[in-house]
Order: C-alpha cells, then sequence, then structure tokens
C-alpha cells in the first residue's frame, strides 16, 4: 500500500489521500492557508483528471479516493448541512447520497461537481437521523424520506 502510494505522488506533483490530506512531492502539507488554497483552485479537466492551476499551467492531482471529505453533519430546520474539508458548508443533496458496500457515505458536492467521502464521524452523525424501513434506511426531513441508495463503490 506505501508503496503504491510513493508510485502515485511520483507520477504526481500533487496528492490527495482517502481522509482529504493533501501531499506536495510526497509531503504532507500541513500550512492552513496553503491547504485551503489548493483546495480552492481544485478543479476538473473534461476527462475527469484533477488538477490545479495557479495561472502557470495545469498541475494535476492524484486523488486516492474523493477529493474532498465531509467532517461534519447538523441539521439546520428541514436541511442537512455539510461541512467539509475546505472549511466551506453546503446542504445535502439527497439525490447525490450514496452509500457503499462497505457502510461509508458520499455525496457530490461543488454544484454537483465533485465526490465527497463522509468520514467516520460525519458518517455516523448522518445515520444520527436515519430511520429503518424493512431493510432499507431513509431520512426523513421535511415531510419526505429520502432513502439512502446502496451502490457497490463509487
Amino acid at each position: 500500500m506505501a508503496e503504491d502510494r510513493k508510485q502515485r505522488e511520483t507520477k504526481y506533483s500533487f496528492y490527495i489521500d482517502k481522509t482529504g490530506n493533501w501531499f506536495q512531492d510526497g509531503i504532507k502539507i500541513r500550512h492552513r492557508g496553503t491547504y485551503l488554497y489548493n483546495n480552492r483552485l481544485l478543479d476538473m479537466d473534461e476527462e475527469g483528471r484533477f488538477f490545479v492551476d495557479e495561472g502557470s499551467g495545469r498541475l494535476y492531482v492524484d486523488v486516492e479516493d474523493a477529493p474532498y471529505v465531509v467532517r461534519m453533519v447538523y441539521r439546520r430546520g428541514d436541511e442537512l448541512y455539510l461541512r467539509l474539508n475546505d472549511e466551506t458548508e453546503e446542504i445535502l443533496d439527497f439525490g447525490s447520497l450514496r452509500v457503499t458496500d462497505g457502510n461509508i457515505p458520499y455525496a457530490k458536492v461543488k454544484n454537483n461537481r465533485f465526490e465527497a467521502r463522509f468520514s467516520r464521524p460525519a458518517g455516523y452523525e448522518l445515520m444520527r437521523y436515519a430511520e429503518k424501513e424493512g431493510e432499507s434506511y431513509f431520512i426523513s426531513l421535511g415531510g419526505i424520506k429520502h432513502f439512502l441508495k446502496r451502490v457497490d463503490s463509487i
């Protein structure tokens, strides 16, 4: 696993691991401002490859799982909000919410352009709102039952 990660890191200047940590040239980016700046610049080309561009050209980013991580879930009125690793917040789009066979929730974020993997604490918080009906789970908000879709993987 470490060797596989090292190979990916050598092909790209940037790498994002499954917990949302950024690495540049194999070194973890610890400076909060740099970390947030990279997240703000993250984009995706027409082939689905991730990159950052500071104005001098694209630097491609290898992403282990999803480029964003949901750190927190909370309810406000009839909506569930997601707090992402880039310190932004958005309303959960239930239409994009899926749960893998490994019980890891994912949802689309950033105007449905990017995937976000729920951290373990955020996944537990999400399921705090869930109810079971037969073999299915749903979250009821505003009188609407939002059933959780099960998928093999993202």
